[in-house]
């Protein structure tokens, strides 16, 4: 581990969670994190690299069900992916008729859209790609249309963004309307694996979201894709089985 970065992490963390208890900076579940990053002092940002020198930093109500999300990225092919998904395989917004949404979770094994497709992730270890495979369940015959994510692709974000991983817990109340939150436990992973996220994705344990719209305030952006943040979300319980060990602060 880098250990300057993760000893000046820890030394930020123990000082919010000696704050206590801390209103949300942002009125939504983002205001967990996003309280977080203030209160530590980091920028919040949407980059794929990590969030604090070499640590990436995730954190979670106490008591949610939630998977976690690893991280999120459109796939690698073919050029306009997200807008054919959503225009093919997805559903009109009941408040905007006009506009279209898919919002779908994808397994290793099939797993039923909106009662009309079956989805599901096969890794091609030949072909070194991850398919988003789909078949219409009016026939059971398998979609003619090809999309996919690099192993490269994979490899490299899991080697900037969970080589260290630290994962904050806090718990969470509600005061005159108003989300607080108490930031108590930390769990600090290193070594991140490519191999286990295969394999834990071929153990069923790995979940593919995708969540895309459109944009609907008026002007030049209307009705075109808006991706949500699809991407690949774990189990707080399987997350041990990424990395190579933790520590606990």
């Amino acid at each position: 581990m880098s250990a300057e970065f993760v000893r000046e992490f820890i030394t930020r963390f123990q000082a919010v969670r000696n704050l206590g208890w801390v209103r949300s900076h942002r009125a939504n579940n983002t205001g967990i994190g996003k309280t977080l990053e203030d209160l530590m002092e980091i920028d919040e940002n949407n980059l794929d690299g990590p969030d604090l020198g070499d640590v990436e930093i995730k954190s979670q109500r106490a008591l949610t069900s939630s998977k976690v999300t690893l991280f999120t990225k459109k796939p690698t092919g073919p050029d306009g992916a997200n807008t054919i998904l959503r225009d093919n395989f997805g559903i009109t917004n009941p408040k905007h008729p006009d506009l279209m949404q898919m919002h779908a979770s994808m397994f290793n094994y099939w797993n039923t859209t909106y009662q009309r497709w079956g989805m599901r992730l096969q890794p091609d270890d030949i072909e070194e790609r991850i398919y988003l495979q789909i078949k219409d369940l009016r026939t059971d015959e398998m979609v003619p249309f090809t999309c996919w994510y690099d192993y490269d692709i994979i490899r490299e974000i899991i080697a900037k963004k969970m080589n260290i991983l630290a994962f904050v817990s806090a718990d969470r109340k509600k005061v005159d309307g108003w989300e607080y939150f108490h930031y108590k436990e930390c769990k600090i992973f290193h070594g991140g694996s490519f191999e286990r996220f295969l394999g834990l994705m071929n153990s069923g344990k790995i979940q593919y979201d995708i969540r895309i719209g459109s944009y609907k305030t008026p002007g030049k952006m209307y009705g075109k894709v808006h991706d949500h943040g699809s991407g690949f979300r774990i189990a707080r319980g399987h997350m041990p089985d990424l990395f190579d060990g933790h520590i606990e602060i």
